[in-house]
C-alpha cells in the first residue's frame, strides 16, 4: 500500500505487484517519482522494485493514459493489419465461390427450361399423317 498526502486529502494506492504501477495515471506516476519510497531496511528489495518501476515509467512516459509505443506495439499492428487482410482476401474468395456457384446454378436451371421448352414444342407439333406405300406382291 502506498500512501500520501495532498494538501488535507490522505490518497491511498493499493499495488500488489510492481508491474500494475503501469496502469496509475501519469499524476500518480509523477507523484511517486518525486516522492521517494520509504521503508523498512527488511522490505528494501520490494521497494526498490516499484521504485525502478514507477521511474521507468516516468522517464519513458509510460502511463493508463498514454498508449505508448514499442516494436511490439509495431508488431501487433502488423499482425492485426494482415489478420485483417487475409479476412477479406477470404471474404472476396468467398464472395466469388458464392457468385460461380449461382451462374453455375442458373445455367442448369437455363438447360433444364431450354430441354422441357424443346420437349413442349415437340409435343405440341400436329403429327404429319403418313402415307404408306404398299407393294404389290
Amino acid at each position: 500500500m502506498i500512501t500520501y498526502r495532498a494538501e488535507n486529502e490522505l490518497r491511498e494506492i493499493f499495488v500488489y505487484d510492481p508491474l500494475w504501477l503501469i496502469n496509475c495515471s501519469a499524476k500518480d506516476i509523477e507523484c511517486l517519482f518525486l516522492n521517494k519510497i520509504w521503508f523498512k531496511a527488511e522490505d528494501r528489495e520490494q521497494a526498490m522494485q516499484f521504485q525502478r518501476v514507477v521511474s521507468v515509467c516516468f522517464q519513458k512516459g509510460i502511463n493508463a493514459d498514454n498508449k505508448w509505443n514499442s516494436k511490439w506495439r509495431k508488431i501487433e499492428e502488423e499482425k492485426k493489419l494482415k489478420r485483417e487482410k487475409e479476412r477479406k482476401a477470404q471474404e472476396d474468395k468467398d464472395n466469388m465461390l458464392r457468385h460461380t456457384l449461382n451462374q453455375r446454378m442458373a445455367a442448369r436451371e437455363k438447360q433444364a427450361v431450354e430441354a422441357n421448352e424443346k420437349l413442349r414444342k415437340t409435343l405440341a407439333r400436329k403429327l404429319k399423317q403418313r402415307e404408306e406405300t404398299f407393294k404389290s406382291l
